[in-house]
């Protein structure tokens, strides 16, 4: 029971948030104009400084482990994989393969992963989730790019839109700001690290009623079959898979529900679409 209650603490809220923001899209309290003004602000301010905010707060020393971070990446060329197992047969045309493919392999992380590990370790101890974002987020934005660039027709891989993507990036500006910040030692006065605090905060709930807002039931009936493969592998095939190989490694033993969130969230962590981690479209 207590497993249970753990569990729907940390996705009871996220549902919540959700349905407020379809709610208030179909009252017209907001419109697609609005919602894409807060989805830029979302994730170019928000969640960027929630980043920074929690790599600027961790003990580096303390949370950095290699092996998670390794584990991490060896993941995301498995889920890839997966990802083009499940397109190739599904999906006739390129385009809808890479689509496919695309939305399999890429989740939001820095949403989920920080809302499951707050609401798991409590505020201010997820460090070790946040150092993930800063490796995954990239790692993620170079596959997606080559990736949707390799289905597109015509496509072919620009390594300066790439670099351009990865170096952009307003997670990975703001990963390499909080790591700079703990190299020169730097501390804020608690009034301004509070004011970095309570924007960070706002990142994920905006996100989420955004994320709401945007869904379109109207284009679930043409694409019934992708939605419910994409599903089906995101969901429950990749955890399927990679979260027993967690366990049996002995991540989950040995570090505890702490890094347990930690190794667990680039597996598991839901899509969604945003325009901000990937520049290009197939």
């Amino acid at each position: 029971m207590s497993s249970f209650q753990t569990a729907l603490s940390a996705v009871l809220p996220m549902f919540i948030m959700l349905s407020l923001g379809y709610f208030l899209r179909k009252i017209n309290m907001v419109d697609d104009h609005t919602l894409n003004k807060m989805n830029k602000l979302c994730f170019k301010t928000f969640l960027a400084i929630s980043l920074y905010y929690n790599i600027y707060k961790a003990d580096i020393r303390e949370v950095f482990n290699g092996k998670l971070i390794v584990y991490a990446v060896i993941t995301q060329i498995v889920i890839l994989g997966i990802s083009l197992l499940a397109a190739y047969p599904t999906e006739k045309t390129k385009k809808r393969r890479g689509a496919l493919a695309h939305g399999i392999f890429h989740t939001n992380f820095v949403i989920f992963g920080t809302l499951i590990g707050t609401a798991l370790c409590g505020e201010g101890n997820i460090g070790a989730i946040s150092l993930l974002i800063a490796i995954i987020v990239p790692v993620q934005n170079i596959i997606s790019v080559i990736l949707l660039e390799l289905f597109r027709e015509g496509g072919r891989i620009e390594l300066r839109k790439v670099f351009g993507g990865v170096v952009t990036n307003p997670y990975v500006i703001a990963a390499l700001a909080g790591f700079l910040t703990q190299l020169l030692h730097i501390q804020y006065p608690d009034m301004l690290s509070n004011v970095f605090r309570d924007l960070g905060r706002c990142g994920t709930p905006v996100a989420l009623i955004v994320m709401g807002g945007l869904f379109n039931f109207g284009a679930v009936k043409s694409n019934l079959r992708s939605i419910a493969v994409g599903i089906l592998f995101r969901l429950l095939i990749v955890p399927a898979i990679l979260v027993p190989v967690t366990v049996w490694l002995g991540f989950c033993m040995n570090l505890g529900r702490f890094s347990w969130a930690a190794h667990r969230m680039p597996v598991q962590s839901p899509r969604r679409e945003s325009r901000y981690f990937v520049p290009a479209g197939p």
